[in-house]
């Protein structure tokens, strides 16, 4: 007899949101899928050409998706992709394979798999969780591949009826990325961390996510009516009519917010008190750009210049390339001032594009950032030489990423000399007086800001990696997410350091990081003192709306507050009770 009980599950959410609908179970394809027969001589040719046609069709299918994504303007989920385009060329892959059909005379399906299945031993050994993140990837392409091989067993996301909530052990970064709004309400799966490629995507698309369900119990439910509570991270099956129409007021005011939050786009952002803050864009992508307007963005506070390689790979060496994308973002900020960090490349950033025969350990603390810049200097002139060209159309800031020690800022200042000389006498017209600006992601460059003030004319914290750093917690690891807390005491210490340095030198301090949209530490953040803020473009309203709420004085009293406090869960918990009351509709 079928359950028709009202049942709650409780798992985690890795997006928010409330989606409403019914479970679709996404098909995956399983070694016992596989089939295993020989081939005559005479076929192998012939098997190797539909191996290829595999991969062909496997990197058509993701540089469409791609295509797709940067219409769309998710920066995350298109940087995700690449990498997975880069697999395919990965010898493993490709010759490997080709190499054990001619010596097995077996079939192409069961000699990848057997080849993919000791790649992906091999991995699961590995508890680095960039390694684990790697391992999903493999997977991911695997099923791919074998789709277009086995053409009956392929998941198809495009023929997802309307209102599905899709249910799988564990979903793919791809299959995300290529889930349509309009049919994809929600995701449940059984594995995922809030920092996983699949979870990233999700946030991007505003697809309201849930992991830790037990997808086993979820079978016998096929045809019920499921509700996904990516606020609570909970799960409803059969909900009674009661809750659905609770449910449903819910949506609907999500819904009336998000368009008021758009119509108040153009007001400005001040404190009650009448103190001006000055909220900007970061931008990834040629569609964040078009969005400037639209959110009144009062400025560009951040151009990941990395994430336009996704467009084209020759992006990274060709100077007519970069000088033609910073002049774009130029123009979109019509005369307002545009942030251009220089390559980020490295840790979990293009590590395909990080040109070294030994693979690192823990490329998080390797060869990043500004370290890498400096170690393929004629990437860095290129870029210098595009950036000083752009910059006489407007008002241009050079960002300086991963910044750990003064002598990186001497070495990269003194390389920016050296080019203007190099344009000047080669009559290019150029700007010379641009500012230079330390992004503050590394406890040792906020221990000496006070020294790097006098090297630099602004700061920008990241915050994501200075938690990473201070708290010693990988961000990518799902084991550990939960320690990764900006309200972390060191996190709002450091923060009150570097506003105190900041004014002592008169400098310019931003917060890039994703904090600077949070709801619940925007009052933080003023009351330390930051008056600059720097999100995604959809957020801008969000935080403007906030700070309107929000008064200088009396935030200023809270930090002095929460900084005698010991632990985040005081912080948080104080925080919350005084500002939930001021605007609990944004929690």
């Amino acid at each position: 007899m079928k359950d028709e009980r009202e049942i709650h599950l409780q798992g985690i959410s890795l997006s928010k949101g409330i989606a409403l609908g019914i479970p679709y179970f996404l098909p995956v394809i399983q070694e016992d899928d596989v089939p295993e027969f020989s081939i005559a001589k005479g076929d192998i040719d012939n098997e190797i050409a539909r191996y290829r046609n595999a991969l062909l069709f496997s990197r058509k299918d993701l540089e469409t998706l791609q295509d797709h994504l940067i219409l769309e303007g998710s920066s995350e989920a298109v940087t995700i992709i690449d990498t997975h385009i880069q697999m395919l060329e990965d010898p493993i892959i490709t010759s490997q394979v080709e190499e054990k059909i001619r010596e097995s005379n077996q079939n192409t399906e069961s000699v990848f798999t057997s080849i993919i299945t000791e790649y992906k031993r091999r991995f699961s050994k590995n508890t680095d969780p960039i390694f684990r993140q790697r391992f999903a990837d493999v997977t991911d392409v695997t099923q791919r591949v074998l789709g277009h091989l086995i053409p009956e067993r392929k998941t198809n996301m495009v023929h997802i009826p309307e209102n599905s909530i899709i249910f799988s052990q564990e979903i793919s970064p791809s299959d995300t990325a290529a889930a349509q709004v309009d049919y994809v309400m929600g995701i449940v799966t059984e594995v995922g961390g809030s920092t996983s490629h699949a979870a990233l995507i999700a946030k991007a698309k505003g697809i309201p996510f849930v992991t830790g369900i037990e997808i086993s119990k979820i079978q016998e439910y096929q045809n019920c009516f499921i509700i996904v509570d990516g606020f609570k991270g909970k799960l409803i099956i059969n909900p009674r009519p009661e809750t659905l129409a609770e449910y449903k007021k819910i949506i609907k005011k999500l819904i009336t917010q998000e368009k008021r939050l758009e119509k108040e786009s153009k007001l400005c952002a001040k404190t009650i008190d009448g103190e001006k803050v000055h909220v900007l864009a970061n931008v990834g992508s040629a569609a964040d750009l078009d969005m400037l307007t639209k959110y009144g963005a009062g400025g560009i506070g951040l151009v990941r210049t990395e994430y336009f390689l996704l467009q084209n790979r020759n992006f990274l060496l060709s100077e007519k390339l970069q000088y033609s994308m910073y002049k774009r973002c130029i123009e979109k900020a019509a005369g307002l001032p545009v942030v251009i960090r220089i390559f980020d490349l490295g840790g979990d950033k293009f590590p395909d594009l990080v040109y070294y025969k030994e693979k690192e350990v823990n490329p998080f603390l390797g060869c990043r950032g500004i370290r890498f810049l400096l170690k393929n200097q004629e990437i860095l002139k290129i870029q210098f030489r595009a950036i000083l060209r752009a910059a006489v159309h407007g008002d241009v800031q050079i960002l300086l990423p991963l910044i750990s020690d003064v002598r990186e800022v001497l070495e990269t200042k003194k390389i920016l000399e050296n080019v203007k000389k190099e344009m000047i006498a080669e009559e290019v017209e150029i700007r010379e007086d641009i500012p230079i600006g330390c992004m503050m992601e590394v406890p040792s460059a906020v221990l000496t800001c006070d020294i790097l003030a006098k090297e630099c004319d602004f700061f920008s914290i990241g915050t994501n990696d200075l938690v990473q750093y201070t708290l010693a917690v990988d961000r990518a690891n799902p084991a550990v997410h939960n320690l990764h807390d900006p309200f972390h005491p060191s996190m709002l210490r450091m923060i009150q350091m570097l506003v105190h340095e900041s004014k002592v030198h008169n400098k310019k301090l931003s917060v890039c990081g994703e904090v600077a949209y949070k709801p619940l530490f925007i009052p933080l953040l003023l009351g330390l003192g930051i008056l600059h803020f720097s999100c995604p473009p959809r957020y801008i309203s969000l935080v403007k709306k906030i700070v309107r709420k929000c008064s200088l004085q009396e935030t200023s009293q809270d930090a002095k507050e929460a900084l005698q406090l010991s632990t985040s869960q005081q912080i948080y918990e104080f925080i919350r009770k005084k500002y939930g009351k001021v605007f609990p509709e944004e929690f």
